[in-house]
């Protein structure tokens, strides 16, 4: 039940399926809006009005579609239509997104609100504690802006790792997702923006320990490199807690430079405590595999065989999943909120079921002031599914996060009287794929230690989803390392950056086959994650139908995947039934390629990723990666067969060997031929 997007881009390309939703069940008018920041032309849109798979009837009225252009003599600033001003200095801006008034400056007090910046400068970068207040009592939406003046002539935009454009009059360059928050629903992917201007690299980016909705780019017409916040402010959380710095780097390796320059100020972010690396298994008895050892496994979610794995060096985690509660109902009930309501209630009041009491301190509400759900039927679960604000502050005697986390679990868990020697805890779905994005409920506004953020639509204060993950993450990260044991989640980073530094391994389930049509995550996705958890292992679970995924098609996989560095798993086509690793018929077919292939992954994933490559390759479409000092992954991202010069900045020997197809390889001048097909992959050993 929702407004829905499809946009086709000149050069053919597409963004897919930009949604705001409406709530189900019947109610007076809502508002939805779908903004949307195209990155290139566009060619065409499809705007639909939707209601599909729910009964009823729906009305919709005043449909408008239309291009937001500032008026004659403005220009767009985040969004919004602004005149510019000859008075440019770095510093705050702010502006009252409810009231929609003008970006204001902001040296202490402004709007209503108060400030409060403390500055220290280490090494190469400057860093800012601030503290943000309302003065008047009421709800409040808010974007706080710091902004750096930098010329736009011969700039150059640091995308990511691949993309560099020059920098264009009339534009803004951000790189983000969406969302029904904020003053125009952007999210930045990664924790900072980059440029290159007159031979200076200059960085702006957050802490990841202190996140709030926020967003970073770079806006051509008023010259500023800028970061904003969306602030929601309520009587119950009248302040907001950030930080942030500006950094400058090496200029010569553009955003992988600035990359290297984030890791350098936050090391502690990116440490790997996992040096021996693996496959992971999820669920299945990994005894039950014939010869095991030939499939590299190596962190196992669930605890069926803990013993089991202890004596055989596999690191084993106990599940938990934050922000949902899916709740089964009889056949008899009808498929309705208002009666899954009065189910909850009952398992509540009749047969106090824990999770039914979490669910009345934790449920989220809508802006509606209702409890939100989802209802589903699935393998593991027919019934309702609600979203749940799993904070660790939610008050109560009984709350989801007390459910799932408590001196009471870790003495169970990890005490003396402990069966088997559990390795940490595993947090699934972190993301929160079936949680609703925003939680109005005031009563958990004063519980949350980040910042509250408001409605894309009405600008009502909320707490955001992505924050709660986080708050829960970290919670159960500073007891978890504590002990010595690590934190393992399964569906980040896809939008949150700020999830790795509370975790150890990182992975997610994927498809890249649907509907028997082979198409593989984007080298745009893929080093997203490999460029936010650097040294951290990265797995995969490929939940595909294997009746169509083909003996070819697992050795493209994984060919692909330790390209990067990341370890190609296995799981099912409906994360419930037909697991790989319980059909022989299937990892027989395959060992072979285990056998060849995962050694080879563990040799690149445990040197490290390495975001400077000094190495350049002379074909678009061929990326180059090192690990370590040694080790460089050379993958055709394109289906026909290329010739490559491969030139590395160091020293290199008359010949080195390449690993996958066991070629000498032949140097000269540092730089070296390649005939590499399509989808394939070579590791050059550099000793």
């Amino acid at each position: 039940y929702s407004l829905y997007l499809d946009l086709v881009y000149s050069d053919s390309s597409s963004l897919w399926g930009q949604v705001a939703s409406f709530n189900v069940g019947t109610h007076n008018w809502e508002k939805a809006q779908v903004i949307v920041f195209p990155e290139k032309p566009i060619k065409s849109v499809s705007f639909h009005m939707l209601l599909r798979r729910h009964p009823g009837k729906a009305w919709f009225r005043d449909p408008e579609l239309r291009v937001l252009k500032p008026p004659a003599g403005a220009c767009l600033f985040d969004g919004v239509p602004v005149s510019l001003s000859d008075f440019k200095q770095e510093g705050f801006q702010v502006r009252d997104v409810a009231a929609d008034s003008d970006f204001v400056r902001f040296e202490r007090r402004a709007i209503g609100l108060e400030l409060e910046s403390r500055q220290e400068q280490t090494g190469y970068a400057t860093f800012f504690d601030v503290t943000t207040s309302d003065m008047t009592g009421k709800d409040r939406a808010v974007t706080l802006v710091y902004a750096i003046p930098i010329p736009s002539e011969k700039c150059t935009w640091l995308q990511d790792p691949r993309r560099s454009p020059a920098v264009e009059a009339n534009q803004e360059y951000v790189n983000a997702g969406s969302f029904s928050a904020g003053a125009n629903g952007r999210l930045s992917r990664y924790p900072f923006a980059a440029l290159v201007s007159a031979n200076q690299g200059v960085g702006l980016g957050i802490d990841m320990d202190r996140p709030a909705f926020f967003r970073v780019g770079y806006n051509a017409e008023t010259k500023e490199l800028f970061l904003a916040y969306d602030i929601g402010l309520a009587p119950e959380k009248p302040r907001a807690r950030l930080r942030f710095c500006k950094f400058t780097f090496d200029p010569e390796w553009g955003f992988r430079a600035a990359l290297a320059r984030y890791y350098e100020i936050f090391p502690d972010h990116f440490r790997c405590r996992t040096p021996d690396q693996g496959l992971w298994m999820p669920f299945a008895r990994i005894s039950d595999v014939n010869d095991w050892h030939d499939f590299g496994f190596k962190f196992k979610e669930g605890t069926n065989e803990t013993q089991w794995d202890d004596k055989n060096n596999i690191i084993t985690f106990r599940y938990t999943e934050p922000m949902t509660w899916w709740m089964s109902m009889p056949k008899e009930i009808p498929r309705t909120l208002e009666s899954a309501l009065a189910h909850a209630r009952r398992l509540a009041n009749e047969k106090s079921d824990p999770r039914a009491r979490a669910f009345l301190t934790s449920g989220f509400h809508d802006h509606t002031g209702q409890f939100p759900a989802r209802l589903r039927d699935t393998p593991w679960c027919n019934g309702a599914v609600w979203s749940i604000n799993s904070m660790p502050k939610i008050k109560g005697d009984v709350t989801d996060f007390k459910n799932k986390w408590s001196p009471e679990h870790q003495e169970r868990l990890y005490g003396p009287k402990a069966k088997g020697d559990l390795d940490g805890e595993y947090i699934d779905s972190s993301e929160g794929y079936v949680t609703n994005e925003l939680d109005f409920r005031r009563d958990h506004f004063a519980c949350a230690g980040t910042p509250l953020t408001f409605s894309l639509d009405s600008r009502k204060p909320a707490i955001f989803r992505g924050l709660i993950s986080f708050e829960y993450a970290r919670a159960l990260a500073r007891d978890v390392h504590a002990m010595d044991k690590l934190m393992m989640a399964n569906s980040t980073p896809h939008h949150l950056c700020w999830l790795v530094p509370q975790l150890d391994i990182i992975g997610t389930e994927t498809n890249w086959n649907p509907s028997g049509t082979w198409r593989p995550m984007s080298d745009r996705d893929m080093l997203y994650k490999r460029s936010l958890c650097k040294d951290k292992p990265y797995c995969f679970l490929m939940n595909s139908r294997f009746e169509e995924f083909s003996h070819k098609l697992v050795e493209k996989y994984m060919k692909r995947s330790v390209a990067y560095g990341m370890f190609p798993g296995f799981f099912s086509h409906n994360a419930s039934q037909g697991h790989y690793f319980s059909r022989p018929e299937l990892y027989e077919r395959d060992r072979s390629l285990f056998k060849k292939y995962i050694p080879l992954c563990k040799l690149v994933a445990e040197a490290g990723w390495e975001p400077v490559t000094l190495a350049h390759s002379s074909d678009s479409h061929v990326y180059v990666e090192r690990f370590g000092n040694r080790l460089f992954t050379v993958f055709n991202d394109s289906s026909e067969r290329r010739t490559v010069t491969i030139k590395l900045e160091r020293d290199t020997p008359k010949a080195s060997r390449e690993l996958i197809h066991g070629r000498t390889i032949r140097w000269s001048n540092q730089r070296t031929e390649l005939n590499i097909d399509g989808e394939d992959l070579a590791i050059i050993d550099i000793k």
